[in-house]
């Protein structure tokens, strides 16, 4: 194609030519050229016979001929792209970019009359020459960037990457390195890889040295994004989406794609120009004319009596009426009866005095719907002054006032249960501080946290939990009063702000009210389904004078009433605030234990209650921290689960375990090792395949490891707990239920698995020489494990009293102090040699 454009009195072609241009002969190689294009840093070469153009290569038709097998150079004439786009001096830039946009082409060669080469143009030179800050650049950059772009791994070849970039039709990819740093590949560092390494192509791209990708949030402006393009001197940017994730990339190219709105911009402002006539030059009317009927807004133009004239096709697309239905009409058809007479009144009369209304304007298309639109009408004026025309552009702003309400609503409040969010919930609770400050108030703020939510999730699946979590939510607003806030921070948990209190009087009683209404029956599928929560509260100015100290006494109140068994309210206290602070010390301190080989596991001996023998062993992690000393189980175990650190430490004692086992099998000392097993360790991992591996590893047999979880193992997991039984009682690995009777609803899973054997919890035994309650709950316990042929191991047994009492009701296994305390491997093993053994 060659378009000869023509006159135009805006900017002109030559104000942005750049005529320090590279050339090249047809007949000369591809390589020579490639190299001119390294050595310039250009993007093309023109390439001319003699002094007059007739192609160009630009870095696309240089990387289609990648170099292969050897062969007879490739000539330029065979690889570049003709003919040419060629344009005058005085041709106007809207012409140019019109004309580039149309076609997707990026260059075009400036000639004088006689068809000799003066320069170039290309499409970055036509981006940068707009120096208008316009609606073209207050787009953003998430609007028009690539959303898939592509992306190669370190170890991927320079050939092949090439050959993916130019097979998409893309300028540039991004490169992963293996610590998560993203690099740029471009057009540019292809040609200048080309001419310098050729025989490089087939090296993995570490080889190489690539830029790092530069980013931007997706959100900055097309103008503010061609500012980084100018300051850093490239040309591609990352996208980044609200998780600082880089979702695209940006190029000159998407701002030029985009253009058409600046010419939209050039269009208003000719209309505005009341002395502006729409027939005074011919190019000037093409243009307008491609850009009315390309334009995605609406486009009226109306005789001085305010009849229509002519509409272009985004009119009939926005209205529904075809441009033959209201030319010749009066606009007043599309009219939604939403504005007085006075409106109309107030635009026209504007109209006249100024020439030129703009505004926000409901009415009614085709099909009867109605929607509000923005109005931009001006008055055209003759050379002697008279109005002869009228023009209006407007565009439909029903997508973009849903998208507002939507984006606001997205900002500030939950998705799921219409509460407010945590960025709301946060503003209302600092507003809240203030007022009650300047007003001698008390404020509370409570959070509740909803217990054993998971297993809602687990049982019915997150859409049912989900509207679980609305109906709680309505029922939480339904019991606030009218100043109060109630909110969603996340996941089951949810805040409530109470304020104007004058005293804490009133707390109590609707605490009760609100584990009430929490506690009441939920339908889900047709199951009554009962929550309660665990509830923490904080006041104003009492326990924190600040938001955010406020939040951290509330949040330690409520996992304080988790400690105490959930189904609670817990106030926050100085004792409390210590424990947290104490909290937060161990967490950093634990997430270091393992690599500084702080764990030591002991070891406490089972002994037959009627032989006196040693059947096993259950080993007991301690932690000797380097900065706290001995650590108790009770505090760390818990802050492991709930940091998801149990499955580390867990794996580690396992092994650990069967490593003693094996070594004092060795040594003679044929003994069972039991290992506790936390229910987060059935829910995450594969428990039995673990074991099945270590045994195999280390040569063990089943009968002498063992296996001791607890009953809310089977609450939180139940199908992973009962099927990990099975496949290690398959394999021959007993399985214990640990600390029996503290548990919950776990009875039905014992009765239909199994199991090898019932711990007794030590509560029930402390007691049993004084508490005639307790002697018959461990007589009834060990009858019952009988009846299901489980034996019964008694936890905690410290007198001779309590080992006769034991003895008496036929408890097969005792564990406690009168026996032995924990010990270390080495001195257990001393005792262990003393001591007859089951094998």
């Amino acid at each position: 194609m060659n378009n000869q454009l023509q006159r135009s009195d805006a900017l002109k072609v030559m104000d942005i030519c750049r005529q320090d241009v590279v050339t090249c002969q047809q007949h000369e190689t591809v390589a020579s050229a490639i190299r001119l294009m390294a050595d310039y840093n250009i993007g093309s070469v023109i390439v001319c016979n003699d002094q007059h153009p007739v192609g160009i290569l630009t870095r696309r038709d240089a990387m289609r001929v990648v170099p292969g097998p050897q062969g007879e150079p490739l000539q330029v004439k065979q690889a570049m792209s003709a003919p040419l786009i060629t344009i005058t001096p005085d041709a106007s830039i809207d012409e140019l970019g019109i004309e580039l946009m149309s076609g997707r082409i990026r260059h075009a060669v400036v000639v004088d009359q006689q068809g000799r080469l003066i320069g170039v143009v290309s499409e970055s030179d036509i981006v940068n020459s707009h120096g208008l800050e316009h609606d073209l650049f207050m787009r953003s950059v998430y609007d028009v960037c690539s959303h898939n772009p592509l992306r190669f791994p370190e170890d991927c070849s320079l050939r092949l990457a090439v050959e993916r970039i130019r097979a998409a039709g893309h300028t540039a990819a991004m490169i992963e390195g293996l610590n998560g740093e993203l690099k740029i590949i471009t057009e540019t560092d292809i040609i200048r890889l080309l001419a310098s390494v050729p025989e490089s192509l087939d090296k993995p791209l570490y080889d190489f040295s690539f830029k790092k990708l530069i980013s931007v949030p997706g959100t900055i402006s097309l103008f503010n994004a061609r500012r980084h393009f100018r300051k850093h001197g490239f040309r591609h940017l990352g996208v980044l989406n609200d998780a600082q994730e880089v979702i695209g990339l940006a190029s000159y190219s998407d701002i030029l794609r985009n253009v058409e709105l600046d010419y939209i911009f050039r269009l208003r402002e000719l209309l505005n120009d009341r002395s502006y006539r729409l027939n005074e030059t011919r190019n000037h009317l093409r243009i307008i004319e491609k850009v009315i009927d390309s334009s995605m807004e609406g486009i009226v133009i109306c005789n001085a009596e305010g009849n229509i004239q002519s509409v272009n096709p985004a009119f009939t697309q926005i209205t529904g009426y075809q441009d033959w239905e209201v030319i010749g009409s009066n606009p007043n058809i599309l009219s939604s009866g939403r504005h007085d007479k006075a409106f109309y009144d107030k635009m026209w009369d504007q109209l006249r005095r100024k020439g030129r209304w703009q505004g926000e304007i409901w009415n009614r298309n085709k099909s009867g719907r109605v929607y509000p639109e923005w109005l931009s009408i001006t008055a055209i004026e003759s050379e002697q002054g008279e109005v002869i025309q009228y023009a209006a552009i407007f565009h439909d702003l029903t997508e973009i006032k849903r998208s507002e309400a939507r984006i606001n609503k997205m900002s500030y409040f939950d998705e799921v249960t219409h509460l407010a969010n945590r960025r709301l919930f946060i503003d209302r609770l600092h507003n809240a501080l203030a007022y009650a400050a300047d007003h001698d108030d008390i404020v509370a703020l409570v959070n509740l946290d909803l217990d054993w939510f998971k297993t809602i999730n687990d049982r019915f699946g997150q859409t049912e939990g989900d509207l679980v979590l609305r109906e709680i939510a309505r029922r939480l607003e339904e019991a606030l009063g009218d100043a109060d806030t109630a909110a969603r921070p996340g996941g089951d948990e949810f805040s409530i702000i109470m304020t104007g209190l004058g005293s804490t009087d009133q707390l109590p009683a609707f605490l009760d009210r609100l584990t009430k209404v929490i506690s009441a029956p939920v339908l889900v599928k047709d199951t009554e389904v009962r929550l309660t929560a665990s509830i923490g509260i904080a006041l104003f100015p009492g326990d924190a004078h600040e938001a955010e100290g406020l939040l951290r006494c509330a949040d330690a109140a409520m996992h304080e009433a988790k400690k105490l068994g959930r189904n609670s309210y817990h106030f926050f206290s100085s004792e409390l605030d210590q424990q947290t602070r104490s909290r937060f010390q161990l967490t950093s301190l634990l997430q270091g234990a393992l690599e500084k080989q702080e764990f030591q596991l002991f070891y406490q001996p089972k002994v037959c209650l009627k032989t006196g023998q040693v059947t096993g062993v259950e080993a007991l992690l301690r932690w000797f921290s380097s900065e706290l000393g001995e650590v108790s189980p009770s505090d760390f175990i818990p802050l492991a689960e709930d940091m998801g650190l149990i499955d580390t430490i867990g794996d580690w004692v396992m092994e650990a375990a069967i490593q003693q086992a094996v070594a004092w099998k060795q040594a003679g000392l044929s003994i069972n090792v039991g290992v506790n097993v936390s229910a987060r360790q059935f829910q995450r991992g594969n428990v039995a395949g673990r074991v099945i591996g270590l045994l195999n590893r280390y040569a063990l047999e089943p009968q002498y490891f063992s296996i001791e979880l607890t009953e809310t193992s089977f609450m939180h997991s139940a199908e992973k707990t009962r099927s990990a039984i099975s496949e290690l009682l398959r394999l021959g690995v007993s399985v214990a239920i640990d600390d029996f009777g503290t548990g919950y609803s776990s009875l039905n899973y014992v009765r239909t698995l199994a199991l090898s054997q019932l711990k007794i919890d030590l509560s029930f035994i402390r007691n049993i020489e004084t508490s005639e309650k307790d002697r018959r709950l461990v007589e009834a316990m060990v009858a019952m494990a009988h009846a299901m042929d489980l034996e019964v191991i008694a936890e905690g047994v410290e007198t001779p009293q309590q080992l006769d009492l034991l003895q008496r009701m036929g408890c097969d296994q005792g564990q406690g102090y009168y026996f032995s305390r924990p010990q270390p491997e080495e001195t257990l093993t001393r005792w262990l040699q003393n001591r007859p053994l089951k094998c």
